[in-house]
């Protein structure tokens, strides 16, 4: 199935303006509930509510409010955002290319697929091609939903994975986190690197699946048919007191689980 492009613009590259559109490059798979009334069970409803006119609103009727104080408020129009002097409003501004195992992985955010549009294909290529060869990403900025974003482009198939990136502002510090590590003996060290490389795997997530979302819905499905769910209780798992025990133990467990 065709999936509709969310933005549509260029890719800056030097002096090089490639016409491109942006598609969603993940969908959610969630299981989704509405909120009822538990005595009747009818669907609680989320009006768009003026409390000063007292009555509900139209989407046509709402602009956005920045807070400068006790109800006071900067509005905004949508022209406003569209009208601020910022180059990637209309363009993925490349800036540089990096190795990509330079970028800090907190950085990453969504994933899109950048395609050409139109009369861009020569130079989107090119590009492509370009960065195939020398082995690193582009970082560039967007302008898309009201905010800038920080992104990295790097070649996906015969097309260009976009991720967003978080703001090197909006990253918390790990030192944040009062940790005080236990020395580990050479023994333990050495089984916990066994472990790891038991099991090693190829990458491919392909196979794994949402067992919390398969179970929620054979629950409903249950529900729905007027019969008994019946699930095994899972036990929380205890902190291992003997580690050494603990490692050796996982490690015969993937070796026959695995034909070893």
């Amino acid at each position: 199935m065709a999936i509709r492009s969310v933005w549509k613009g260029t890719v800056g590259f030097g002096m090089v303006s490639i016409p491109v559109k942006l598609y969603g490059a993940v969908e959610e798979q969630a299981v989704r509930f509405n909120t009822l009334h538990r005595e009747c069970g009818g669907r609680i409803q989320m009006p768009r509510w003026c409390p000063n006119c007292e009555r509900r609103l139209e989407q046509a009727e709402m602009v956005k409010g920045y807070p400068v104080g006790d109800d006071k408020f900067v509005v905004m129009e949508d022209q406003d955002f569209q009208a601020l002097p910022v180059k990637s409003l209309k363009a993925i501004e490349v800036v540089e290319f990096v190795e990509a195992s330079r970028i800090d992985p907190r950085h990453y955010d969504k994933p899109y697929f950048v395609a050409p549009d139109q009369a861009g294909g020569k130079a989107f290529a090119l590009l492509m091609r370009g960065m195939e060869q020398v082995g690193k990403v582009a970082v560039a900025k967007l302008s898309m939903r009201e905010r800038e974003h920080l992104c990295t482009i790097r070649p996906f198939g015969d097309v260009l994975l976009l991720q967003t990136l978080y703001w090197a502002d909006e990253l918390r510090d790990a030192e944040a986190v009062k940790v005080s590590l236990p020395q580990v003996t050479e023994q333990e060290l050495k089984m916990a690197v066994a472990l790891v490389n038991a099991l090693e795997g190829e990458g491919d997530l392909s196979g794994y699946r949402d067992e919390y979302r398969e179970a929620l819905v054979r629950l409903i499905e249950a529900r729905l048919n007027g019969e008994v769910f019946q699930a095994a209780p899972v036990e929380e798992a205890k902190p291992t007191e003997d580690v050494l025990a603990g490692l050796m133990a996982s490690i015969e467990a993937v070796k026959a689980a695995r034909g070893r």
